[in-house]
């Protein structure tokens, strides 16, 4: 037995197994007739020996038809004289059911009288060996139904590539599970390709992700249907018409989405091309409408004659002139001297327009007489005609308009008389001319002039300014010196009268300083030293050097400046005399109250700004403009309350300018003010054609905030 089994399980095929076993009953049992038959997953197969291959088919053929209720006989072994057995050839024969496992099942029909021990021999041999042929069974199942599948999935893959439009199939992640050519040519690139053809199927894997996204995700309305794509090949636009339906849950784990891209492009364009034209044949029908109307109106409202004649020279169109002068009216006599006129001028232009038709010319100007017949006075007139011609360049039709050339003398003379007047305003214009040149030139010297006079004054300025602070300067020493009592013990009146010269002589001083400084921009002689230094460091120095002055008057004083805040690169020296200038107007306008100090980097830009604010008296709306202007105070009366030379916004705002900064205030009146600058976090040094141009330029562009 231990060898039956290994050869079952060894076989080949099912067909080779149930010979085996076939083999054994036969030579053991002596049946000169037997059957195998196997049922499993609604599949039938049989083996026979001793009996006809056409009587097999068809019972396993009537097996497959039958329920499972015909098959299963899971009684013991018994003798049966079934008529259907009979036809298969068995004048008795004994049914002998085995397992096969797993949901398999089979018998063995043996012909055979009775039951006896034969047959007991084979009902045993076919229950150890039913679970081997249940697993050659199975496996036969399998291996036809993989060949099944594989035919169905090549003819699916044949009739997909075979589709002209792009087909996939995508998970509930819009990842590509399946795709046809078409497809793979948009949303597929091997390592071998090119850059540009990898980067255009990458752009059209995130463009139809994003569309079968926004497909998901969109409620109420309709999502569109058409999809942009890039051609990999040539990098062109493609517009495709995206056809989606959501597969069962059962024929794909987790659910899937499958896609008919059909390609629109063409037909976009031609829709677009139609469309086009569609609204070019209407623009042309509403033009030609137009076009048809103003004609109508023109040759109404025209003050010349205008007729339209066919071939033999009837007049087929004509406006009211052309009616007044060659139609008689219903409502007139036919025999009138009016009448007789109308004719005569109709007998002239018709000759004129049948001597026209004879020759080839396509355009003819004529002179003529006609008569009017309201008045009848007879007056010239220039007939001008032109022909319409068909296809073949035969005259269809001639439209003739009259001109009265009552007025042509008259008309030439106001031409002439127009001409002469044209020659003399033309000879006006051309001494304007050359007298406006002349002034040009002279305001373009006194322009010069006043420019060099500007840097004299500024050079003056400079030198003046130098000599006059070097006896200064002397004048405070010896008077510093003689405080001190260097020469000698001094009365309290002579130390008075010298702290009274001390203290003048340091106002002007300041002012000469001043002046220099403003003198120095002014001729674009202004030094700038870059270097590198924080901020908050510079911060610190000036709220140092302005602080007995704030603690003078008891006022409260705070610095802030914003975290992260970048190295300048600027003139360290002149950003400093900014901050003291503004801080010292703050102190000297602000008798309670408070000073602050804010800094910070600007939003998105590479400059800082720092506010210098404060409690004090304010500005008045109107006198906002007027701050940052040369030698200019609010109060310019002689018993002014606040001291000063008013250079001190003006030489603020001109560093500023040489910077590449700005300025700005907001104030209100006995509210306080604001003063805001903006520097360059990193200053340019400019040249001196720059710094002049930048003090030009920009000397006006303070900004006021009231």
């Amino acid at each position: 037995m231990a060898g039956l089994l290994e050869r079952v399980a060894q076989a080949a095929d099912l067909s080779e197994a149930c010979s085996i076993v076939l083999d054994r009953l036969v030579a053991e049992g002596q049946f000169p007739r037997a059957l195998l038959a196997l049922r499993a997953e609604g599949d039938v197969r049989a083996a026979a020996w001793g009996l006809p291959d056409e009587r097999v088919q068809a019972y396993v053929a009537r097996l497959r038809r039958e329920d499972d209720e015909s098959f299963y006989l899971l009684a013991p072994a018994l003798e049966t004289h079934d008529p259907r057995f009979r036809e298969l050839g068995f004048e008795t024969c004994v049914v002998a059911p085995f397992g096969c496992g797993a949901g398999g099942t089979g018998i063995a029909l043996l012909e055979a009288s009775s039951l006896d021990d034969r047959t007991d021999f084979a009902a045993g041999l076919l229950q150890r060996v039913g679970p081997l042929l249940g697993v050659q069974l199975r496996a036969e199942l399998l291996g036809s139904r993989s060949e099944r599948l594989d035919r169905q999935r090549d003819l699916l893959t044949t009739i997909l590539d075979a589709i002209s439009d792009p087909v996939l199939l995508t998970d509930d992640r819009n990842d590509i599970l399946l795709a046809n050519r078409k497809a793979e040519r948009l949303f597929s690139s091997g390592p071998e390709e090119s850059e540009g053809r990898r980067r255009a199927v990458q752009v059209n894997n995130l463009l139809f992700s994003s569309f079968l996204t926004q497909g998901v995700i969109s409620t109420g309305e309709a999502p569109s249907r058409e999809l942009n794509l890039v051609d990999p090949t040539d990098g062109s636009d493609l517009l495709f018409e995206v056809l989606s339906a959501p597969l069962p849950m059962a024929a794909v784990r987790g659910g899937a989405v499958i896609s008919i891209l059909r390609d629109i492009t063409d037909l976009k364009r031609a829709v677009a091309e139609l469309e086009d034209q569609f609204r070019r044949s209407r623009v042309a029908e509403h033009r030609a409408r137009e076009e048809r109307d103003q004609l109508d109106v023109v040759l109404e409202n025209v003050s010349d004659p205008i007729l339209v004649t066919d071939e033999k020279s009837n007049i087929i169109l004509m406006n009211t002139e052309a009616a007044r002068l060659f139609v008689v009216a219903p409502d007139r006599e036919a025999d009138t001297a009016h009448a007789r006129v109308v004719r005569a001028n109709d007998t002239r232009f018709t000759t004129l327009t049948s001597d026209f038709l004879l020759q080839t010319r396509r355009r003819r100007v004529e002179e003529v007489e006609l008569t009017d017949p309201e008045t009848g006075r007879a007056f010239p007139v220039e007939v001008v005609s032109s022909k319409i011609v068909d296809a073949r360049g035969e005259p269809r039709a001639i439209v003739s308009v009259v001109h009265d050339l009552t007025q042509f003398v008259e008309n030439q003379r106001l031409a002439r008389a127009l001409r002469e007047l044209n020659e003399d305003l033309e000879e006006r214009i051309r001494r304007a001319t050359l007298e406006l040149e002349e002034r040009n030139r002279r305001l373009e010297w006194q322009r010069q002039e006043l420019e060099r006079a500007y840097h004299l004054k500024s050079e003056f300025l400079a030198n003046m300014s130098h000599e006059v602070r070097t006896p200064l300067n002397v004048v405070l020493g010896y008077t510093s010196l003689l405080r001190e009592q260097i020469y000698g013990d001094l009365t309290p009146q002579q130390d008075e009268v010298l702290g009274k010269v001390h203290r003048t002589s340091q106002h002007l001083l300041a002012l000469i300083n001043d002046i220099l400084d403003l003198a120095k921009i002014e001729a674009g002689k202004m030094p700038l030293h870059l270097e590198q230094f924080r901020l908050e460091e510079l911060l610190r120095e000036v709220s140092d050097t302005i602080e007995p002055m704030v603690r003078a008057k008891s006022l409260s004083f705070s610095m802030e400046v914003e975290k992260d805040v970048p190295t300048l690169v600027a003139d360290r020296t002149k950003l400093k005399q900014i901050l003291l200038n503004l801080l010292s107007n703050s102190v000297k306008f602000t008798h309670v109250g408070w000073i602050r100090v804010r800094a910070g980097r600007a939003t998105a830009t590479d400059r800082m700004w720092i506010a210098v604010m404060d409690s004090g008296i304010g500005i008045r709306r109107e006198n906002l403009k007027v701050i940052f202007e040369d030698f200019r105070q609010i109060d310019q009366s002689r018993t002014r309350e606040y001291g000063g030379t008013g250079l001190g916004l003006s030489i603020t705002k001109k560093l500023l300018a040489l910077l590449g900064g700005t300025i700005s205030v907001q104030s209100r009146y006995r509210k306080g003010s604001t003063f805001t600058i903006e520097v360059p976090i990193v200053a340019n040094l400019p040249s001196l054609e720059e710094q002049m141009e930048q003090v030009i330029m920009q000397a006006d562009q303070a900004v006021v905030n009231p």
